[in-house]
């Protein structure tokens, strides 16, 4: 309750004209604190608790386990990781800390970051929970539109800024679950002319989450770069230099749903992974967050959130029409942007 009072307290100074029914959010870094010690000392008697605990129930869907029993076996073998082990030492350490040390300052940074594009209107109570030892370094789920999940493992040589974008990132997809519309998939192969633009219309929906989040993540690519940025922003750089292979792809992709829709979420996700997993760069995000710069630069930051409540559709529309005028940008095929306009 403390550091939520802090929290809250935080907030009111970065938005000294906030109401107390806007934008707030939480931090939980309990699971974090457990599993870190679990992994630094190789003890893994933890609490009673833990298995029933949402952050553990999230964790074994996220990582598709069949119960928790296998969710402990993966913090087991971590322990046999030299790299890990150190990292859950320096974690362990530093939330044993009052305030949990150096990340003290990370909700008012947080906080500022939000600030650049959400409105002060907007209202929610949002949830981060702090976890050690997934697959990814963020995730959340649309289902539960008010909880992130941001994994500490590969943060231990990120500065305050650097975690606070990627707890920003993740934030804005949960403000993103609250703005947004949500789509019915199909769960078996429809007629192509109903599943077809439902899955494009998904893949869509995905560029605009992941595109938008990106303006949090991105500026790694604009500073000097640190022992945490040096291999991300080496991924980004490799990205601007191809794309319109990526422009393409994701055209091909989305040409794809309509011509052979997906005959269900599991086989939609083998095509979203193309572009969107850590396997293949998530060369979506270097699109997405090209075309949201696009239309920063050209309607400025709060169109962002405008876009955010419309078709997803209207994300791509806006920036070929921005493109079109610049003429050094990507550009989708006339007869795609016809498909995409024609979408519900």
């Amino acid at each position: 309750m403390f550091w939520l009072r802090r929290l809250l307290l935080l907030l009111l100074l970065l938005f000294p004209n906030a109401r107390a029914d806007q934008l707030r959010f939480g931090f939980d870094f309990e699971n974090a604190r457990i599993v870190s010690a679990a992994i630094s000392t190789g003890d893994f008697n933890l609490p009673a608790t833990f298995c029933t605990s949402a952050d553990a129930k999230a964790l074994i869907r996220k990582m598709r386990f069949k119960d928790c029993e296998a969710l402990i076996g993966r913090f087991k073998l971590l322990h046999d990781k030299p790299q890990v082990v150190d990292a859950a030492k320096v974690l362990s350490a530093e939330l044993s800390k009052p305030g949990y040390g150096k990340y003290a300052p990370l909700a008012a940074e947080v906080a500022r970051q939000l600030k650049e594009y959400v409105p002060a209107d907007f209202n929610a109570q949002l949830n981060v929970h702090f976890i050690f030892g997934s697959y990814s370094d963020g995730f959340a789920f649309g289902d539960v539109p008010d909880d992130v999940y941001v994994d500490m493992k590969g943060f231990t040589e990120a500065n305050t800024q650097e975690l606070a974008e990627t707890v920003a990132h993740e934030l804005f997809h949960a403000i993103q679950n609250h703005v947004m519309r949500h789509e019915t998939l199909p769960t078996a192969a429809d007629t192509k002319n109903v599943a077809g633009p439902l899955w494009l219309n998904q893949l869509l929906d995905q560029l605009v989450r992941e595109g938008t989040a990106e303006l949090f993540t991105h500026p790694i690519a604009d500073r000097a770069p640190t022992i945490y940025s040096a291999p991300k922003k080496l991924v980004i750089e490799r990205n601007a230099k191809r794309i319109g292979g990526i422009r393409t792809t994701f055209e091909s992709l989305g040409w794809h749903m309509l011509a052979a829709p997906p005959a269900d979420e599991a086989a939609y996700d083998q095509i979203y992974g193309i572009m969107f997993y850590t396997d293949f760069d998530e060369t979506a995000y270097e699109l997405g967050w090209l075309m949201a710069s696009t239309i920063i630069r050209q309607d400025g930051k709060a169109a962002i959130f405008d876009l955010l409540k419309q078709p997803s559709k209207q994300f791509m529309l806006r920036y070929q029409s921005i493109a079109q005028k610049q003429g050094k940008l990507p550009l989708f095929s006339a007869d795609f942007l016809k498909q995409v306009a024609a979408l519900p």
